[in-house]
């Protein structure tokens, strides 16, 4: 077999399938804001970088989503006064105090 023949061994691999997470979360769940959440230009009534909900502001996920970069959970969490503000999973923890989960593991 010649060399143009001969299959490369550094042939990149193919990306695999990477199921979504799972969110950890759902709605109607009272939640608390863990650090201070600003406006990234998803407000358009809001000046840019303005402070939309404060760290330690209590909410509750109205509806549960997926980003469309990387697929990840985020939540909609509305905060006194009707303020609507998307949350990752790390921005936000049940008020409760409860535990949060971690994908794929059960408890």
């Amino acid at each position: 077999m010649s060399d143009a023949e001969t299959p490369t061994q550094d042939a990149p691999a193919k990306p695999g399938f990477i199921p979504p997470r799972e969110p950890l979360y759902d709605w109607g769940l009272r939640v608390t804001v863990q650090e201070d959440l600003f406006n990234d230009g998803s407000h358009p009534q809001v000046a840019d970088g303005a402070l939309l909900a404060p760290k330690g502001t209590p909410g509750t996920i109205v509806r549960v989503g997926r980003t469309e970069d990387g697929n990840l959970p985020v939540y909609l969490v509305e905060f006194p006064g009707g303020t609507v503000v998307g949350c990752l999973e790390e921005e936000i923890a049940p008020s409760d105090g409860s535990r949060r989960g971690v994908p794929g593991v059960m408890a």
